[in-house]
């Protein structure tokens, strides 16, 4: 999602794109910036420009407040959030020094209403040990989600506001979505046929469109600025069979994608594949790709992308093609579009929840005498169970670094993700499918 924001940004305010509508909401208005008083003798902001707090319907309702102020032509923000239930938790600071800086006022408070959902949904469930506390966490979720769309509505700062976007393939955790959304674009239109993706993509990205079967699309009724595709991978990872476009189960929506390229109308698309997506087979359905977008009046280029170059704890090397269309002024960006990658800071620790149980036995595991003890640049591997060294069958450690890429399908103890060390116990990250139902089904927990 980074790297698709930074290549967006670059493209920023498409032209011909609608002029955003200016809003007389005064809570929208662009701050002035802070001076050096701002800060008090203890380093925070003690009167922040920004508010935003929960209204309280019943009682033991999660309350939560973020506060957020400018500085250097970015946002700071932090959240406070309490229960008045049992022994009231609360957990809580406004802005500091030591904040993290963000661009955009919506990016600051959707980063701390994310922290503060986690927090709450962490620390406070075992402080009161209720099993209505998974209900009061829902609909704490539920409100960030309605919340985050009206602090985007009214947020003038957003780079992308006008700017209309088809979000084809669009899957469930709705990478393309959540990062265009988040600069200000207008998701017209969604095309996603599974359909418990489809309903996780509903309640991530709100868009104004919801479609099921890409072959049944009509290519001219999409107009867009934007149009972004996650081209099925299936036939082009290593983990599939290698056909390519001559998959006979994919045949259908690989041509209602091309059929798409040449005929709906978009200034810029993008597409995200496989990283074998140009290379595989020789580079024929490659080739015909690119072909097929310059014929239909685009410049195009491409790169491979590993998002654990952008601040995921995940390996994942993807195609990543940007095609502008002939005639927009982007002659300056040519060859410089995609952003660089820098050094994987993020763990795989970082992301994963606590009092998850063990699913596997130290009987079974056969652990590394050579394992990382500091972190590793590489999957930091520490054992294999059942002497299988394949991806279900590998113990990984997840405060050393990223974890491998995750598959929709595959075999094993830990099926999908790998196995993780956690407290000295070993345990699986889960299902694909359920993960991404659990950790996108809100919008605030994208991060």
């Amino acid at each position: 999602m980074a790297s698709v924001r930074s290549i967006v940004l670059k493209i920023a305010h498409v032209p011909s794109a609608k002029p955003a509508k200016r809003s007389t909401s005064p809570s929208s208005a662009p701050a002035p910036l802070p001076p050096e008083s701002a800060f008090n003798a203890r380093g925070v902001v003690a009167k922040p420009l920004f508010k935003l707090t929960r209204p309280i319907a019943n009682p033991g309702d999660i309350e939560i407040t973020v506060h957020a102020h400018p500085v250097n032509g970015g946002w700071i923000a932090e959240p406070l959030w309490l229960s008045r239930d049992g022994v009231v938790p609360l957990d809580g600071l406004l802005p500091h020094r030591g904040s993290a800086p963000f661009e955009t006022r919506s990016e600051a408070i959707d980063d701390a209403l994310c922290r503060g959902l986690r927090q709450a949904s962490s620390q406070a469930q075992r402080a009161l040990g209720s099993e209505a506390w998974s209900e009061r966490v829902a609909s704490l979720r539920d409100w960030i989600s309605e919340a985050m769309v009206k602090v985007r509505e009214d947020d003038e700062t957003l780079p992308l506001r006008g700017v209309t976007v088809a979000d084809i393939f669009s899957g469930g955790s709705g990478g393309f979505g959540i990062a265009l959304a988040s600069l200000g674009a207008s998701i017209d239109l969604a095309c996603e046929i599974d359909p418990e993706a489809r309903s996780v993509y509903q309640r991530n990205v709100r868009p104004k469109r919801m479609h099921g079967d890409v072959c049944e699309l009509d290519p001219k009724s999409v107009r867009v600025d934007i149009l972004t595709m996650g081209l099925l991978c299936q036939s082009f990872s290593p983990a599939g069979d290698g056909l390519g476009f001559a998959d006979p189960r994919r045949a259908a929506p690989y041509q209602a994608a091309m059929r798409l390229l040449r005929e709906a109308e978009a200034k810029v698309v993008v597409i995200e594949c496989a990283q074998q997506l140009l290379t595989q087979g020789g580079g024929k359905d490659g080739d015909e790709l690119i072909a097929t977008l310059m014929a239909a009046g685009y410049r195009a280029q491409h790169r491979v992308l590993d998002a654990a170059g952008f601040g995921v704890p995940q390996r994942r090397k993807r195609s990543v093609i940007v095609a502008t269309r002939v005639g927009m002024d982007l002659d300056g960006l040519v060859g410089v579009l995609f952003p660089e990658e820098r050094p994987a800071t993020a763990k795989v620790a970082d992301i994963m929840d606590a009092g998850v149980p063990t699913t596997i036995l130290d009987s079974e595991i056969e652990f590394r005498i050579d394992a990382p003890r500091r972190r590793a640049s590489d999957l930091p591997q520490v054992g294999i169970v059942g002497g299988r060294n394949s991806q279900g069958y590998r113990i990984y450690d997840p405060a050393l670094g990223v974890g491998p890429t995750m598959t929709a399908s595959g075999g094993g103890r830990a099926r999908f993700s790998g196995a993780f060390r956690i407290n000295g116990l070993s345990r699986s990250r889960g299902n694909a499918s359920s993960l991404c139902s659990r950790v996108f089904e809100g919008w605030s927990c994208h991060c």
